[in-house]
């Protein structure tokens, strides 16, 4: 399947679903948004369209309802997301992603020892 890469408003959306698990409707999505929440249903729906349109979501139609389902989990995406930002920033090496980090005081030698660790058990 391809991926492909979500507006943050479509994320929020996908994040409500995934943790929904299963079918949602826009108006679970919608209590789940809470009474603060600007968007309108009409939004929504929208959101739920691209997201459809995008492979990310699938739906089933009964009567005058959509239910939707995600097609890919949250780790997915992520390790997606994950994949594609080292590749467009570090030319595809996590090297260079953990020396950035490093030289710009984002890791420190604590977490380098812990990667190290990681990395021998896997």
């Amino acid at each position: 399947m391809n991926i492909v890469k979500i507006s943050d408003a479509e994320y929020e959306i996908m994040e409500i679903i995934w943790d929904i698990g299963g079918e949602v409707t826009t108006a679970d999505i919608i209590d789940r948004l809470g009474k603060d929440n600007p968007w309108k249903h009409t939004t929504i729906l929208t959101l739920a369209k691209r997201l459809v349109d995008k492979n990310v979501l699938k739906v089933r139609k009964e009567s005058r309802v959509n239910y939707y389902s995600p097609t890919i989990s949250k780790d997915e995406y992520k390790s997606y997301q994950a994949d594609d930002f080292i590749e467009d920033m570090y030319d595809g090496s996590i090297k260079s992603l953990v020396a950035s980090l490093y030289n710009n005081k984002k890791i420190d030698k604590e977490d380098i020892e812990e990667l190290k660790d990681w990395i021998r058990r896997v």
